[in-house]
């Protein structure tokens, strides 16, 4: 490997093995009123084009790496929309947050 492949694996591994621990607290307690929707979704959405970028350029780690954070988030991202819909919680918009800044300034 390169140096460039090499630090390619690091960054990807780790990236990959951040989400672990917050995928298995999930996943465990279904809670995720700590979680935005929004970071989720946009990680998610990141991690896609770095996932057609490394098919793009044939790097092997980088493609298993990113499905693997693809899988990792979307879970977490599918039981925060889960949540969401079943009125556990909040909406997508974040409307429950300006609500209640708007509700301190009355």
């Amino acid at each position: 490997m390169t140096t460039p492949d090499t630090i390619a694996s690091i960054a990807a591994f780790f990236t990959m093995i951040g989400y672990v621990p917050q995928a298995i607290k999930t996943i465990r307690t279904k809670d995720t009123k700590g979680i935005s929707f929004w970071m989720y979704f946009c990680s998610i959405i990141g991690v896609i084009f770095w996932l057609i970028f490394g098919i793009m350029i044939s790097n092997i780690a980088m493609i298993f790496k990113n499905i693997g954070v693809i899988i990792l988030g979307g879970i977490i991202l599918w039981i925060k929309t889960s949540n969401v819909l079943k009125g556990k919680e909040g909406n997508f918009i974040g409307s429950t947050f300006l609500t209640n800044i708007l509700r301190r300034k009355k």
